[in-house]
């Protein structure tokens, strides 16, 4: 998976916007401390409504899925 907002591979913590983009942690920090707009769609986006997302699949998830 990548960021939707500087296209580099999101690895370890992401954060899942209320419009359903993914940001890296240090993409959703510059664009709260700016202008606060999703950069794919210009929702206004909302820290409170932010989600975290660990990216890293734990062994059980990954068993699961074979």
């Amino acid at each position: 998976m990548r960021c939707n907002a500087c296209w580099r591979e999101l690895e370890g913590r992401a954060v899942s916007t209320t419009c359903g983009h993914l940001l890296c942690t240090e993409d959703a920090s510059k664009i709260l401390n700016n202008d606060a707009a999703c950069p794919i769609c210009d929702q206004v986006l909302s820290k409170s409504l932010m989600k975290p997302l660990d990216i890293n699949p734990s062994d059980e998830w990954i068993n699961v899925s074979e």
